[in-house]
């Protein structure tokens, strides 16, 4: 995995005002969008690319690189919706596919139920899936499969914020997948929060709280 925090200080900043509980929901989210963003550019390198040639105002030719196919990028409702904005403003050439999922707990065990897909029926290129917390790792987990379900011949994970039992869980279970995360945590709480983690990306991107 690529831990981008490691290599890029700008996206510590992102991530000290994605952590911090004063931040409004407008905020949230265009921090959100800006990793989406960061995301896009360094996973670009697990995409497929081809060489082309374009004329220069000079009249001169120059070999340079685009995509192969585009990708198609899933985001986890809804939390995922601010980073699937920004990844497209990179690929706006994306397909999109939405998926939501809840979570299931029970006596200290997590299971994942997907009651929404909107992917398409077949899919044999490149595969993007983002979700701004990989925390127990069940729900990526899902959704790599029903996205592998539809043919992807790759699939990368994006997160914000990784757990190190998530990422092992993923190990696991897809070693062949590849992730980038701008930042990875030790720890889930009793509730399977990533710890110290940014509190419910859900809910603080859209302003609100589930009854």
């Amino acid at each position: 995995m690529r831990v981008i925090g490691d290599e890029v200080p700008y996206a510590r900043w992102l991530l000290a005002r994605l952590r911090d509980r004063s931040t409004s929901p407008e905020e949230f989210r265009r921090y959100m969008r800006e990793a989406g963003r960061l995301l896009a550019i360094y996973s670009s390198r697990e995409l497929e690319w081809v060489k082309v040639s374009v004329t220069t105002p000079l009249g001169a030719q120059a070999e340079e690189l685009e995509l192969a196919s585009p990708p198609l990028v899933v985001g986890v409702l809804g939390a995922a919706l601010p980073l699937v904005e920004g990844y497209a403003e990179v690929f706006p050439s994306s397909r999109i596919g939405l998926v939501a999922a809840r979570r299931l707990e029970s006596e200290g065990e997590v299971r994942v139920e997907l009651y929404y897909r909107r992917l398409p029926r077949v899919h044999t290129g490149s595969a993007v899936v983002l979700d701004p917390m990989l925390a127990t790792g069940k729900t990526i987990d899902r959704v790599i499969e029903e996205v592998k379900s539809i043919g992807a011949g790759k699939v990368i994970v994006g997160s914000v914020i990784a757990s190190r039992p998530g990422l092992s869980y993923i190990g696991r279970r897809h070693p062949d997948v590849m992730i980038y995360s701008l930042a990875v945590d030790p720890d889930l709480d009793s509730r399977f929060f990533i710890v110290p983690g940014l509190g419910d990306a859900g809910d603080r991107s859209l302003g609100v709280s589930p009854d």
